[in-house]
Order: structure tokens, then sequence, then C-alpha cells
């Protein structure tokens, strides 16, 4: 009988941590969130419509590169190198992509005082922080939530 109750008390309790993962994970929409950055970083950087329309664009394409660096570095974090020559190489690779990441944001933000004021443009950095920093914070508080 003991065996039993316990038996479905773990079962429950996996059964209520799984629907968790899953509403989780249906909670978050890759558009509502680029939705609400743009919307952010066009209210905080003071953007016109015209200027919102120039820069987000390039904007994006930015964000693809870095996203595409960033999933590289990930795959390279799976792997466990073992002996010295593979820790010196991994250790290489992840800062060659730190710099490429580093490269590709400075060119793009070059790109973008060419459209914009630098003084927009610094606004626009300091509201892309701002908002994922307040988006980790919601994400945050939801898990503690649950």
């Amino acid at each position: 009988m003991k065996r039993t109750l316990a038996i479905l008390l773990l079962s429950l309790l996996v059964l209520n941590v799984s629907a968790q993962k899953k509403r989780f994970k249906n909670d978050f929409s890759p558009e509502k969130f680029q939705i609400e950055l743009e919307q952010f970083i066009t209210r905080n950087a003071c953007l016109t419509p015209q200027e919102a329309s120039k820069f987000f664009p390039l904007y994006n394409e930015m964000r693809d590169k870095q996203r595409s660096l960033n999933d590289e570095k990930k795959q390279l974090k799976r792997i466990k190198p073992v002996t010295e020559a593979e820790c010196k190489k991994y250790i290489q690779e992840i800062d060659k992509i730190d710099l490429e990441v580093k490269q590709l944001q400075r060119r793009y933000h070059e790109e973008f005082m060419r459209m914009l004021p630098a003084s927009k443009v610094y606004d626009i950095i300091k509201a892309e922080d701002k908002f994922h920093r307040q988006a980790f914070k919601r994400m945050a508080d939801k898990v503690k939530k649950k």
C-alpha cells in the first residue's frame, strides 16, 4: 500500500513538472518578443516612424548574425575537451567567436550611425539592454511563481 502510494505521488509530481515545462514553453512567442522589443526601442530612443522603418531591418540582420554566432558557440560548449591541445583549441575557438560578435556589433553600430544620430544609437543600445534585463526578470518571476 505504501509503495503504491509513493509511486502514485511520484507520478503526479512528474506529470505536474512536465505540464509546467510545457506551459512555460508555450508562453514564449518569438514574434511577440520581437514586436515588444521594437516598440520598446522605438519608444525609448524616440525613433520616428521613418527612422524605425530604416533602422529595424538592419538591426534584425545584425541580430540574426549574432544569433548564428551564439548558436555556433553553444554547439562548441556542448563538447568537453579532454586533452590539453583540445582545451587550448576550444578556448581559442570561443575567443574567436566572441571577437566576431564584437566586430559585428561595431560594424553595425557604425552603419546605424550613418542613418541616425549617434545619440539615438546610444539610446537604442541602452534601450535594448534595459529591455533584455526586464524580460529576463519577468521570466525569472514567472518561474518563481510556478
